[in-house]
């Protein structure tokens, strides 16, 4: 198919209680596994990628001092 990006295939051992648990849920939402996971891992991808830009902009503020600058400060 023209415009796809090549896939790769990941394999993953997981206990057989959690898969069965993943499986059942996933078909709950209509969904495949393979689906399920895929949308999963983008999620906690992206919670991930907005924390540290959070982070990053609270570390750019202005007038912000550091951990250690703060408690070299009250000591």
């Amino acid at each position: 198919m023209p415009g796809t990006a090549k896939k790769t295939k990941y394999y993953l051992d997981i206990e057989p209680e959690l898969r069965n648990r993943v499986k059942a849920f996933a078909a709950l939402k209509g969904k495949t596994m393979r689906d399920w996971l895929t949308e999963a891992i983008i999620a906690k991808l992206e919670d991930e990628i907005d924390s540290s830009e959070g982070l990053a902009a609270l570390a750019d503020t202005e007038g912000n001092k550091s951990l250690e600058d703060y408690l070299a400060s009250v000591k």
